[in-house]
């Protein structure tokens, strides 16, 4: 007789559940942070899978504010694809510079790569087919046993992406601070990375999933939901509609009041509750304008002189 209480079959049925769902794999791996109360990111974690698995969309954009598990879920998306799918999967990571880029790229490897520990559950207890490839373990390009090629790059706007294609592609915040969100050259820069490099290393039937907290309309998640059409959209707010907070106990009231009350209000707005910077303080956010042009019947002019020397003269010419 089956004893279902037994802990050793309660643990083996997790690690079943955990090949075939991505929020199993999160709550077995790091249950700490993962937990059931954390609703934002069983919602993210089933919406990354079907975004893989279910959905005909290419593109997905995240947003989401700081220290909420953007990193943290990426990576661990990385390492279940691998372990699901195996060499059929080639992942390409894009992040803010060498350094992060070669954190993430050991994020994910070093748990492949872990070695068997008793009484510790490792990566090998659940997926034991995915080990990576011998003399292939380099931190930001390796292979998995059996492949011919390549199934992992990690690079950044200033590495490389050359001989290498991918089916899935992760981009994760790119936007270092204000100051850059505020430069248009670059975004500008990162757009064109990733019109110009990235795309380019995609395969048929790709997918490419964007990680950022949101600064700016120009930014490249502002980019893409302007220019692509059918992109799916994942919008976290650490302060909800209600006032109630994303997830009191990874940011409470208290402590955001705290950390945000002497922060530039644009910056809270984008870094917390995904409002861009250059959306903050305008006027006006649309201007009407004329199709056609009505009639003109008279030329009017208004002028402003510099009358104290300290400002500038306008004239306006109107019709």
């Amino acid at each position: 007789m089956i004893n279902k209480h037994d802990p050793l079959l309660q643990q083996q049925l997790k690690i079943e559940l955990s090949r075939r769902e991505f929020w199993s794999y999160c709550k077995l791996t790091s249950p700490d942070f993962y937990s059931n109360d954390r609703l934002f990111l069983h919602d993210l974690a089933d919406k990354l899978q079907w975004f893989i698995e279910e959905s005909e969309q290419q593109i997905m954009v995240v947003n989401m504010p700081p220290r909420h598990g953007k990193s943290r879920t990426a990576t661990k998306f990385v390492q279940w694809l691998f372990g699901k799918y195996g060499i059929d999967k080639k992942v390409m990571t894009g992040s803010y510079n060498e350094t992060l880029s070669g954190t993430f790229a050991k994020a994910v490897r070093d748990v492949i790569a872990e070695k068997p520990t008793d009484g510790v559950l490792t990566y090998g207890d659940i997926f034991p087919g995915t080990k990576i490839k011998y003399g292939e373990a380099a931190a930001q390009k390796w292979s998995l046993e059996g492949s011919q090629q390549a199934n992992y790059l990690a690079t950044s706007p200033t590495g490389t992406a050359t001989g290498f294609g991918c089916n899935i592609m992760i981009i994760d915040d790119l936007i270092k601070n204000s100051d850059e969100a505020y430069n248009e050259s670059v975004l500008q820069k990162q757009i064109d990375w990733f019109n110009n490099t990235m795309l380019s290393r995609t395969e048929n039937n790709f997918k490419i999933i964007i990680i950022m907290t949101r600064w700016s309309t120009k930014d490249l998640a502002g980019y893409i939901l302007a220019n692509y059409d059918d992109v799916v959209h994942i919008n976290y707010k650490a302060v909800q509609e209600d006032g109630t907070m994303l997830c009191e106990d990874i940011l409470s009231y208290k402590d955001y009041k705290l950390k945000t009350k002497n922060m530039n209000k644009d910056i809270v707005l984008a870094n917390y509750q995904q409002e861009p910077i250059d959306l903050q303080g305008k006027l006006y956010t649309t201007l009407k304008t004329y199709d056609s042009l009505p009639p003109i019947t008279q030329i009017q002019s208004y002028c402003d002189t510099a009358d104290t020397g300290a400002d500038y003269l306008c004239n306006i010419i109107y019709g």
